[in-house]
């Protein structure tokens, strides 16, 4: 058994070594499907199903819509601890006055957090 002694310091160094080279930023995604249409940082989106994806700036993120290879748009969010893991992915919506659509949040499902849109409008 001599030669697995020193097994664990290498496994751990490797380890350490994996979890440096994923950058800080890393980008993450998932898929979603929109029942209405709805604003996101001052951008309109169709109803469909969109990839969307993030880079997590801590706890900010660059979250961007994308349709095909097509980016349809990119706002602004903040990640938010919640008290429930959630099943599965979701969007939470708010009624704008002229009956509108504003996307406040999206939930994601295996997740106890969410991101939250500030629904501000995206600098040109």
């Amino acid at each position: 058994m001599k030669p697995y002694r020193n097994l664990r310091p290498v496994t751990l160094t490797l380890v350490a070594l994996i979890m440096a080279s994923i950058p800080a930023g890393a980008k993450a995604s998932r898929h979603f499907s929109l029942a209405y249409a709805a604003s996101v940082g001052g951008t309109q989106i169709a109803p469909g199903n969109y990839n969307v994806s993030w880079v997590q700036h801590s706890p900010q993120a660059t979250v961007t819509f994308m349709k095909g290879k097509q980016v349809v748009a990119t706002a602004e969010a903040k990640w938010v601890e919640r008290n429930t893991k959630y099943e599965r992915n979701m969007v939470v919506f708010a009624s704008k006055p002229d009956g509108s659509r504003a996307i406040l949040e999206l939930r994601f499902a295996g997740m106890s957090r969410a991101l939250v849109f500030d629904n501000a409008p995206a600098s040109p």
